[in-house]
């Protein structure tokens, strides 16, 4: 009988198995390109176990007699180290860990070897396969497989079939077109068929195919359908929408979760992706990659992900659009807090800046400065970074102002709230400026204004305002002040001697002229007394205290009647009546009642009542002169006297002035007859008074 080669069926077989050893093993470069480098790993191991495979069963045909069973062994432990190349690629390619996990590689290892110890042993045991020579239909060395080998093949198609499960399971799961894909990886299945009908029939050698069906899968998934391959992995993996282009940008294919959620996906394979979706094209070349989907009623939002595909051809690409519209909505709502806040910041830095020099933050235990504004350095000369962690006393001139501070510092630890008015404080050249300073204490933000304690205080916040320039100006003009009334009233003073005198030996006209002196130099006295009170008001603290009332305006009453004892003095008022007052309330009530009794005719008649409400206590002053002038008027209300109505004095306009710094209010209600004058004065919760300033 002729040799396995010289017989046309013989030199068929020769040929397949040879070929298909052979394809496995010239695929494996192209294998190496593979995108991940698990199933790389996988596919290489499962090309190069199948290519030694295929060569030795075409070795088996053509070998001598004595190498040809040996030959036949080593293809066979070939082809069980196959099935575990499979499973480790079919894990890797679907985005498992099987093939990571150790105790199962352990597992696989210790069956592989045991395995292929009963390979190695045969010629002891026969058990796995006993051979003959047949001449049907060439001749060559049958093999009939025994016990073991059925034993083994049937774990070598379960496992096989596990991993196919794995690659069907991936198709589905892409959305993907994988009809194409699916027919070659079925044909891992085909030698299995043809395997058994070999068992049944004469027309085939009874000998195992799968290098066959390996070769094809190899080559069509690596070359025919090598893009299309790993974009249904990459589209499995994303578990979301996505789109599948070729070379050119064109639409291949697109899951359905991608037409749902960009209808105008439907039916337009083949064509230009960026004229399909050109919003989302373009989002694959930005920084964010986030693109909006306004189809639906709400907004939607994807992060677009572009990924090569192609072992190693980065002509195509699958697009990955992961919803990310929860993150991406509290990113924009983060955002918009940023931005509100950057608005809140700027605007704080503004009223900061207006109505502040500069502003800091200080560690109350450690009196060191925590934050300082960046306006400090135009006001006191230091950059705000330097003064970061230094001691408060650095901005001091000397140790009893360091006394102070301290001081004001311990109040504040006690949860109260300090204002200082003209503190001294030191620049960084050396100079003293002046500032008004307000400290508050700082609490834990984590507690509420019902159950904060001083215990919660964290630190103190220092407003400081530039009270030089003022200083310096009213320091001028109270020199001003003192000089003219000290050498007004000195002059009047003399005036008015000499035009009484001269009024005691005139007579007639000229007796009415000198008189007219007199009174004309009285009124510019009382004027001087008047910016003497005004002056003495000013530079008193402006803290309220609760005050009583009816003791200052007992004590005004009696004033009043000693000055004009003609007058008709009415009160009424309660046992008491505290307000958030001061004691300079008994200037603003002398000059309204002295205004009323002085315009009230030769016999005034003057009501004063007190009454409270819950809020409020009102005093009202009424008389029955002619009525206050429209120019006194306008003093009482505005506060304004301007120069060409102004009235006889100043004491309607320092009464309102007082009154106004007390938080209360002056109003002149209309009357037929008389005038009245109301205050109205912030009523206290103390249920005592102070004694006075």
């Amino acid at each position: 009988m002729a040799a396995p080669w010289a017989d046309a069926t013989g030199l068929a077989y020769i040929g397949l198995f040879l070929l298909s050893g052979l394809a496995c093993l010239l695929l494996i470069p192209r294998a190496k390109t593979f995108d991940d480098p698990e199933a790389r790993i996988g596919m290489v191991w499962l090309l190069g176990t199948t290519g030694v495979w295929g060569i030795f069963k075409a070795v088996f045909f053509v070998a001598p007699g004595p190498i040809r069973e040996p030959a036949y062994t080593v293809g066979l432990i070939s082809g069980f180290a196959t099935v575990w190349a499979w499973l480790y690629f079919c894990s890797a390619y679907t985005g498992r860990t099987l093939h990571r996990n150790p105790t199962l590689r352990r597992l696989g290892a210790v069956v592989f070897l045991a395995v292929m110890l009963l390979k190695l042993t045969n010629p002891l045991h026969r058990l796995y396969f006993t051979t003959r020579e047949v001449t049907t239909p060439f001749r060559y060395l049958a093999i009939e497989h025994g016990p073991l080998h059925w034993s083994a093949a049937g774990l070598s198609y379960v496992l096989a079939a596990v991993g196919l499960f794995m690659i069907f399971e991936l198709y589905v799961r892409s959305g993907y077109d994988t009809r194409p894909l699916s027919v070659l990886t079925a044909m891992l299945g085909l030698p299995i068929a043809v395997d058994v009908v070999a068992t049944l029939t004469p027309l085939l050698i009874d000998v195992i195919y799968a290098p066959i069906g390996v070769a094809v899968f190899a080559a069509g998934t690596l070359f025919t359908f090598g893009p299309r391959f790993q974009a249904v992995r990459t589209a499995a993996q994303a578990e979301g929408p996505s789109v599948y282009l070729d070379g050119d940008g064109r639409i291949r294919d697109y899951t359905p979760a991608a037409s749902t959620a960009f209808p105008a996906l439907v039916g337009t394979t083949g064509d230009r992706f960026e004229a399909v979706l050109p919003e989302v094209a373009a989002a694959v070349d930005t920084d964010d990659r986030i693109v909006t989907n306004d189809s639906g009623s709400q907004a939607q939002y994807y992060l677009v992900s572009a990924s090569d595909t192609g072992g190693g051809e980065s002509a195509a690409q699958v697009l990955t659009l992961t919803d990310v519209t929860s993150i991406e909505r509290k990113r924009r709502q983060l955002n918009r807090r940023k931005r509100e806040l950057a608005e809140r910041n700027e605007l704080y830095r503004a009223i900061i800046a207006a109505s502040f020099a500069f502003v800091v933050q200080i560690d109350i235990d450690e009196r060191r400065f925590e934050f300082v504004s960046p306006s400090i350095e135009e006001f006191l000369g230091y950059a705000a970074d330097e003064m970061d962690g230094e001691p408060v006393d650095v901005v001091t001139p000397d140790e009893q102002t360091n006394a102070l501070v301290r001081e004001y510092l311990d109040q504040v630890a006690d949860g109260e709230l300090i204002q200082i008015r003209d503190f001294r404080l030191e620049s960084r050249d050396g100079q003293t400026v002046y500032a008004d300073i307000r400290i508050v204490p700082i609490y834990d933000p984590s507690t509420t204004d019902e159950t904060r304690t001083t215990d919660d205080i964290v630190g103190a916040q220092m407003m400081v305002r530039d009270a030089t320039e003022r200083r310096r100006r009213e320091g001028l003009i109270s020199v001003i002040n003192r000089v003219l009334r000290h050498n007004v009233r000195n002059e009047l003073n003399v005036i008015n001697g000499y035009a009484e005198l001269l009024a005691a030996e005139l007579d007639g006209d000229a007796a009415s002229k000198a008189a007219r002196i007199v009174e004309t130099a009285d009124r510019l006295i009382s004027l001087s007394d008047s910016a003497r009170e005004i002056e003495a008001n000013r530079d008193q603290s402006p803290d309220l205290e609760p005050v009583d009332i009816v003791p200052i305006i007992d004590e005004t009453v009696r004033k009043l009647q000693d000055r004009y004892p003609d007058a008709s003095v009415a009160v009424d008022t309660p046992e008491t009546a505290i307000a958030e007052a001061l004691s300079r309330l008994e200037t603003a009530l002398w000059e309204l009642l002295d205004n009323a009794a002085k315009h009230g005719g030769d016999a005034p008649s003057v009501e004063i009542a007190v009454t409270e409400t819950d809020e409020h206590v009102l005093i009202a002053i009424a008389d029955d002169g002619p009525g206050i002038p429209e120019s006194e008027r306008e003093v009482l209300s505005t506060g304004r006297e301007e120069p060409l109505v102004h009235g006889q004095g100043l004491g309607l306009w320092l009464a309102y002035w007082i009154v106004e710094n007390l938080d209360g209010e002056i109003q002149i209600p209309e009357h037929d007859r008389g005038t009245t004058v109301e205050i109205r004065l912030l009523k206290s919760s103390a249920t005592s008074a102070v004694s006075g300033e």
